[in-house]
């Protein structure tokens, strides 16, 4: 049902162009102002810049998809070298390194979901690091330079999201999509046709195509846009399974 979230939210906007075309012939008895075939040129060069961002897009996607699961395995390779720092540890007191892992764990995952802001995300990740630099007298400059790289691996991938979740995809290139879009829509509306069956067939399927590509273009350059109490979910998101997993399994084996 998901892959057609899309489409569904996308047809009552076909629908209400199609009934302006109907009210337009049947109530108001305006006949059109230019041929059918004239708009034709436009179509294509709609169809160019709808290609143009999705494939701009797309590329954007991939990489947002990797990111969840270089996520898990950061934390994963963190965890390890504080379990391994636990068992080596004889005399310093490291007690609060692995739970507050497990806060970090939770922590990223709450964020990467839009439960809370970015800012609380750093926190923690500052305050796991301060934590990290106890492990040098524990078990050795080694392990303490494993886990300060890998912090690193996972601050950065923190930022892209971040980044990636602020920004948009060539916001000059959506002005110019969402007017030509507008304009062939227009152009749709006053056009001569051979028949009122085509003429309603044609404007909804037209319209119902252009706005659900340029939804679907919106909605792949906002891959972590997670339901939350604030932010409503999309319809393409990148799928958190391999972090939100790391953490079933992480609390399942949890002391």
């Amino acid at each position: 049902m998901i892959k057609w979230k899309l489409m569904l939210t996308t047809l009552p906007f076909a629908a209400l162009i199609a009934g302006v075309a109907v009210v337009r012939d049947q109530v108001f008895h305006l006949q059109g102002f230019i041929e059918f075939g004239e708009v034709s040129p436009l179509l294509s060069a709609v169809a160019l810049i709808v290609g143009f961002m999705l494939a701009g897009v797309l590329s954007d996607y991939k990489e947002s998809e990797k990111i969840p699961g270089e996520m898990a395995t950061t934390l994963e390779t963190i965890g390890d070298t504080v379990d391994t720092v636990v068992v080596l540890a004889k005399e310093t007191d490291i007690s609060k390194l692995k739970p507050k892992f497990r806060a970090l764990v939770s922590t990223v995952e709450d964020w990467l979901l839009n439960r809370i802001s970015v800012q609380k995300c750093y926190a923690e990740l500052g305050e796991f690091t301060a934590l990290v630099h106890a492990m040098h007298p524990a078990a050795g400059m080694t392990y303490t330079i494993r886990a300060l790289g890998e912090i690193h691996n996972l601050r950065r991938l923190i930022t892209r999201v971040d980044v990636i979740s602020r920004t948009s995809f060539v916001a000059v290139g959506y002005a110019l999509l969402d007017l030509l879009v507008g304009s062939t829509i227009v152009l749709l509306l006053i056009s001569n046709y051979k028949s009122p069956t085509s003429e309603y067939f044609l404007i909804a399927l037209f319209s119902l195509v252009y706005i659900y590509m340029v939804r679907l273009i919106r909605d792949l350059d906002e891959p972590f846009r997670y339901s939350s109490g604030k932010v409503p979910a999309g319809s393409a998101e990148a799928n958190p399974f391999p972090l939100t997993e790391f953490r079933e399994r992480l609390e399942a084996g949890g002391e």
